[in-house]
């Protein structure tokens, strides 16, 4: 059996966060930890307990197994800017966090708009031409 021998936990860490759209800051802060020390997880000039790999797994929502296991992704088939945008709004009142779908919807409803007008103006020229 041919197996890679070496696992980069540090390396591990920073890609689940990345993946996950979270800051060092958000995920240290969910997984009771430092700022401080999960940038030293991530560099690997420290090397976590299974209680702390279990606490940061915990905030990305996959198991030890998953963690472990290189080649799974999480099962979040969003892209990385969802999740970005989800992890940015995730310690927000309920209050807030409907503010802002409002305001993300009158924001489309914008887009959508403008691309109407676009397509209206192209189709005026065409019929012109």
């Amino acid at each position: 059996m041919n197996m890679k021998t070496n696992f980069n936990i540090g390396e591990r860490i920073h890609e689940l966060r990345l993946n996950s759209g979270l800051s060092q800051e958000k995920l240290a802060l969910r997984a009771n930890i430092t700022t401080t020390y999960l940038g030293l997880l991530e560099r690997n000039l420290k090397n976590p307990t299974v209680k702390i790999i279990e606490q940061i797994c915990n905030q990305l929502n996959i198991s030890l197994s998953d963690f472990f296991s290189p080649s799974h992704t999480p099962e979040n088939s969003e892209d990385a800017v969802s999740l970005q945008i989800l992890a940015q709004i995730s310690d927000k009142s309920e209050d807030e966090k409907l503010l802002i779908l409002q305001t993300v919807k009158n924001i489309s409803k914008l887009c959508d708009l403008s691309k109407k007008q676009a397509l209206d103006a192209l189709q005026k020229d065409a019929q012109k031409g």
